[in-house]
């Protein structure tokens, strides 16, 4: 491979704002380059596809999307970001949105990692409205799990005072909206989830028989 292509490569993109990955791969293939005094083909062809991206015509499509990535989408970006960070996949894209202030993945990244059915979800819990409101008694369904968590906290009564909502989705399951409760008879609250929670409904009292 051509050393001079090679060098006037990096330099073409020592000019320009590189970010997550191809900054990783550029920097990696120049330790190689200076260690090595040259790059596979394999190496050089990728480093060829980043030159490419800085093209005029390039340039300006990528302008126009980040502006509309900015404008249209970035709120719902954040929302997905937090989900993933905690799942295993797509983590340095969700790493780069929710903290690279200026960072816009690319169409192609975007539409992976939010036309997805899990994303989907997420955002369909995130938008849709609470089913409760702070101050209203609710009351944990009686599923193995829900049986567990109460008694992992010691939670002494099946009843609950509602505080708050939290903004963060970690689940793409239905009624994964999260919020914290203050079971009754207890100090301290528990974070749960929708679906685990139903209405506060007082047992009614059965009525004696009069006596003839």
């Amino acid at each position: 491979m051509d050393s001079a292509k090679i060098q006037e490569a990096f330099k073409f993109l020592s000019n320009h704002e590189l970010v997550g990955w191809d900054k990783g791969f550029v920097e990696s293939v120049t330790e190689w380059f200076e260690r090595h005094n040259g790059l596979s083909e394999k190496q050089y062809s990728l480093l060829a596809k980043i030159v490419e991206k800085f093209s005029p015509e390039n340039l300006q499509a990528k302008e126009e999307w980040a502006s509309e990535y900015h404008s249209k989408h970035a709120g719902n970006a954040k929302i997905i970001a937090k989900y993933y960070k905690g799942t295993g996949y797509f983590t340095a894209l969700a790493r780069d949105i929710l903290f690279e202030e200026t960072f816009a993945p690319s169409r192609k990244q975007w539409k992976a990692i939010s036309e997805n059915k899990y994303a989907q979800k997420v955002l369909a819990t995130y938008h849709q409205d609470p089913a409760y409101t702070a101050g209203d008694m609710v009351a944990f369904r009686q599923t193995d799990e829900i049986k567990r968590f109460l008694r992992k906290h010691e939670v002494p009564f099946n009843g609950a005072v509602v505080l708050e909502y939290l903004e963060e989705v970690v689940s793409h399951a239905k009624g994964a909206k999260r919020l914290k409760v203050l079971p009754v008879g207890s100090t301290e609250p528990v974070l749960t989830e929708e679906r685990h929670l139903k209405k506060f409904r007082k047992k009614k009292k059965s009525k004696k028989k009069a006596k003839k």
